[in-house]
C-alpha cells in the first residue's frame, strides 16, 4: 500500500527541546497505515543522534535515518525524501508541534485538492506570509486549543499565496521529483523555501495555505539569529535575487491581506459561514498590530486597507 502522506521529521540538536515535542505531538498517527513516518538526525553535534534512535525505537514503523554530517535544510530534507514512498510529502521542521486533529484534517485536504495543486502550506502562530494568523496575547496551550479548533470545523478553503514557509509544508511527491527537490546551493538554511515556492509556480502548478489545517510553529517566536545566520540570510537573499530577478519580497502583512481580500470576496458572493469568521477574528488584528512605524507609512497603509476592504 502507498501511504498517503510521508512526515520527514527533521531534527538537529537540542533533541530534548525541539524534536521529542515534536514527535510526541505526532504520537495518534504514527501506526496509521496512510501516513509513513521518517525521522532524520541531520549530523547533530550533541547526543540526539542516540536520542532520536532511543525515542523511534518505540515505533518499528518509524524510517530512522542518522547523517554522520550537517547536509543543511535542503540536504537533510532531499535525503529524507528519497526513502519516501507517500503520495504527499509533508516536510516537518523539528521546532513544529501537532495540536489535536492535525493529520486527520491535512488528509482530508489532500485527498480533496485538485491534480494542478501541488503546495499547501498550514495557517500557524508564527510565519513570514499569510499563513500566520494573529493573537499577540495567546499562551501555548492557547495556541493548541485553537489549532485543534480549526482542525475540527473545516472551511474547505484553498487561499492562494505567492510563496509558503517551510516550517511545515504537504507538497505532491510527483512535483517534487519533477522539480528534484530543494535546492541544496543554499547550504545550511533560509530562502530555499522561496526558491521552490518560484519554482514550482514557474511549472505551472499551484500553491496555496489551507486554512484548515493548522500546525503550532514553536521555534521562530523567540529565535534571534547570530551573526553567522544573519550572514547567511543575506548571502542566501542575493542569490535567490540572482535566480528570480522578480522575486517579490513582501512584508507579512501584505500576504495577511491578500487572505483578506479573499474572505470579503467570499463575502460577498454569500458564502460565510461561522467558521470563515472565526478565522477572519483571526487574522483582522494584524491589520493594526502589523502597521508600519513610520507615521506617514501608517497612513498610507490605513489608506490601502480601507480601500481594498
Amino acid at each position: 500500500m502507498v501511504p498517503l502522506i510521508s512526515l520527514i521529521v527533521l531534527g538537529f540538536k537540542n533533541f530534548d527541546v525541539t524534536t521529542r515535542t515534536c514527535l510526541e505531538s505526532l504520537r495518534p498517527w504514527l501506526n496509521d497505515p496512510e501516513i509513513e513516518v521518517l525521522v532524520v538526525d541531520n549530523g547533530s553535534p550533541d547526543d540526539s543522534a542516540r536520542k532520536t534512535a532511543d525515542w523511534c525505537a518505540q515505533y518499528p514503523l518509524i524510517k530512522l535515518l542518522l547523517s554522520e554530517n550537517n547536509r543543511g535544510f535542503a540536504g537533510g530534507m532531499n535525503w529524507g525524501a528519497e526513502h519516501a514512498r507517500g503520495q504527499w510529502l509533508l516536510l516537518v521542521n523539528n521546532d513544529t508541534i501537532f495540536p489535536a486533529k492535525t493529520i486527520d484534517a491535512l488528509k482530508l485536504v489532500v485527498r480533496e485538492a485538485p491534480p494542478d495543486m501541488a503546495m499547501l502550506g498550514p495557517v500557524t502562530n508564527a510565519a513570514g506570509n499569510g499563513q500566520r494568523l494573529w493573537k499577540p496575547e495567546a499562551t501555548h496551550e492557547d495556541w493548541l486549543e485553537i489549532g485543534r479548533w480549526l482542525n475540527e470545523h473545516p472551511s474547505r478553503q484553498l487561499i492562494p499565496v505567492y510563496r509558503c514557509d517551510f516550517f511545515c509544508i504537504a507538497i505532491r511527491h510527483d512535483a517534487w521529483s519533477q522539480l528534484g527537490g530543494l535546492d541544496t546551493g543554499f547550504g545550511l538554511g533560509y530562502y530555499e523555501d522561496f526558491d521552490f515556492s518560484l519554482r514550482l509556480s514557474n511549472a505551472g502548478y499551484k500553491q496555496a495555505i489551507t486554512e484548515d489545517v493548522f500546525v503550532l510553529h514553536a521555534g521562530s517566536a523567540t529565535f534571534k539569529a547570530s551573526t553567522e545566520a544573519k550572514n547567511l540570510i543575506k548571502r542566501n537573499k542575493k542569490l535567490l535575487s540572482a535566480k528570480h530577478p522578480s522575486a517579490r519580497f513582501e512584508h507579512t502583512r501584505l500576504g495577511n491581506l491578500a487572505v483578506l481580500r479573499v474572505y470579503k470576496a467570499l463575502k460577498t458572493t454569500g458564502h460565510w459561514p461561522p467558521e470563515l469568521e472565526a478565522r477572519k477574528q483571526l487574522r483582522s488584528g494584524a491589520l493594526d498590530g502589523d502597521a508600519p512605524r513610520s507615521l506617514f507609512k501608517r497612513w498610507l497603509w490605513k489608506k490601502t486597507v480601507a480601500r481594498t476592504l
